[in-house]
């Protein structure tokens, strides 16, 4: 397992924009088999 790491920081006003672009993104890195941590 290589040692990289992503960092990403989202802004938003609607918290429903922020909810589905996070599930996006978490579903996207889990099928590539990457670890997903944090709120």
């Amino acid at each position: 397992m290589s040692n990289q790491r992503i960092r990403i920081r989202l802004k938003a006003f609607d918290h429903r924009l922020i909810d589905q672009s996070t599930a996006e993104i978490v579903d996207t890195a889990k099928r590539t088999g990457a670890q997903v941590r944090g709120p």
